[in-house]
């Protein structure tokens, strides 16, 4: 307890600056990445889609996002509308959720879709390969599979997995969580 006391006032007065003026800092956001490969699939760099969607707020991806979801998943993969307004709902905005409510584990997309992929919290594990399972969504028959739309049967098997694991064999239970490098 006694170092405790110590190192209060040394990080006071770390924090305690010289200088009499003022500096107000601005920052500008150049990228924006809460579910891997969700912008990476449906915005295209032409039109600078993919720089817009990095540089806006999540408040606005209700247009611009949902917008590139509508195009690319109706008009490049030809899913059906049922299938595309799923994705759109789930996926939009694009913010990781969690809700601090439930008690169950970590699931990928849980949240969003009502706990269709493991549990209502939300949020993902480390073990959790969230690029398969976005790929899954937007080329595969996950929407059907969970039963939050009828089967298009436009899935394009192919493009389901970027296969790359997520084998849990470099995952620990303690912090940091990461084994060793392979």
């Amino acid at each position: 307890m006694k170092q405790l006391f110590l190192l209060i006032p040394i990080a006071i007065l770390a924090g305690c600056g010289s200088s009499s003026t003022s500096k107000i800092e601005t920052f500008q956001q150049v990228d924006r990445l809460s579910r891997p490969a969700v912008n990476e699939v449906f915005a295209s760099v032409a039109g600078d889609r993919h720089k817009i969607n990095n540089e806006i707020a999540p408040s606005q991806d209700g247009t611009q996002l949902a917008n590139d979801i509508q195009n690319f998943m109706t008009n490049t993969a030809g899913r059906s509308q049922a299938t595309t307004d799923v994705v759109k709902a789930v996926l939009v905005p694009d913010v990781m959720v969690a809700d601090l409510n439930q008690t169950d584990s970590a699931a990928y997309l849980g949240s969003e879709t009502g706990g269709a992929t493991g549990g209502k919290f939300g949020g993902r594990k480390l073990t959790d390969d969230v690029v398969d399972i976005s790929l899954g969504v937007v080329f595969g028959k996950t929407v059907s599979a969970l039963g939050l739309a009828a089967d298009d049967k436009k899935d394009i098997p192919t493009l389901t997995s970027d296969n790359v694991g997520a084998s849990g064999k470099h995952f620990t239970s303690t912090f940091p969580y990461l084994g060793e490098p392979r």
